[in-house]
């Protein structure tokens, strides 16, 4: 397995926009740790790359320690895809009351300027009335993807990362699109690495709200497979590289308040991690 991260290097200057490889400050490297046994990953080095690894690996020969960096979401996607109720766990425990099962994914979209990454805060806007955590795990697309069947799907898979689709959950309910209910700024939480290789057939999903364990799935419980997932929403839209799919969340959400913290750890990529607060006003610069 490689994992790549997207940060700022100590001393740039990251600018508001968060924007690609090289702007701003914004890096991609390459990681080198440790992974032990019981699944803890121990921090190591970073070597810079040139660009984006989508295309393959250019590496600097520069290199810093992880822990000195701030991380960025590990994407800059043009498309941000979701599947909803891709779990059986969660088909009973929908906010939005029990469903059945789907014949196809239940596709949805978030807004690319929802994304945002490790140790960033889920801003609640101001007349938000409920809103939920979402721990999923999330696919980062590696080559252009196009009407592709589910085999040819596997070989656009760059890799695996995780991700909080924080959901509102009474503009869900009543809004005639999802547009404010997933795709307010922040509600699109992505990290902290992507992960090549991993066996994303099968990895551990969980979900803590402080401290406690409010969601724990494996990914073979899925309804809908990652290749399912990619080649049906590649018959409606190109999928890009750098391009991500939210595959779904399990079991019963839990509310989020300002104050509280959220980790979604996936196994062998790591833990997301962010604090919720109340949205500040901007002034629109």
């Amino acid at each position: 397995m490689t994992a790549y991260v997207r940060y700022v290097a100590p001393g740039a200057t990251e600018h508001g926009d968060d924007t690609t490889s090289g702007d701003g400050g914004a890096r991609w490297g390459v990681v080198e740790d440790e992974v032990l046994a019981d699944g803890t990953i121990e921090d190591g080095m970073v070597e810079e790359l040139a660009a984006p690894p989508f295309s393959g690996e250019v590496r600097t020969g520069n290199r810093m320690r992880l822990d000195e960096l701030q991380l960025l979401a590990p994407a800059t996607p043009s498309k941000v895809i979701a599947v909803g109720l891709n779990y059986r766990s969660h088909l009973d425990n929908s906010p939005i009351g029990t469903r059945p099962e789907p014949v196809d994914p239940p596709l949805f979209a978030k807004l690319p300027s929802s994304i945002v990454g490790p140790g960033a805060a889920i801003e609640i806007p101001p007349d938000a009335e409920v809103v939920h955590a979402e721990g999923e795990v999330v696919v980062v697309i590696g080559h252009v993807a196009r009407h592709v069947s589910p085999e040819e799907a596997r070989d656009r898979i760059f890799g695996v990362t995780a991700g909080n689709d924080v959901s509102e959950r009474v503009w869900q309910r009543d809004d005639l699109q999802w547009l404010r209910a997933k795709g307010s700024d922040s509600f699109g939480p992505l990290g902290p690495r992507i992960v090549t290789g991993a066996a994303w057939e099968d990895l551990r999903l969980r979900t803590r709200l402080n401290g406690e364990v409010v969601q724990d799935a494996r990914t073979s419980d899925l309804i809908f497979s990652i290749p399912e997932i990619i080649a049906y929403a590649s018959r409606y839209v190109t999928l890009l590289p750098g391009d991500v799919i939210y595959t779904g969340t399990p079991g019963k959400t839990s509310a989020i308040s300002p104050g509280d913290r959220v980790e979604v750890e996936v196994e062998g990529v790591g833990v997301l991690a962010n604090e919720v607060k109340v949205e500040s006003p901007k002034d629109g610069t």
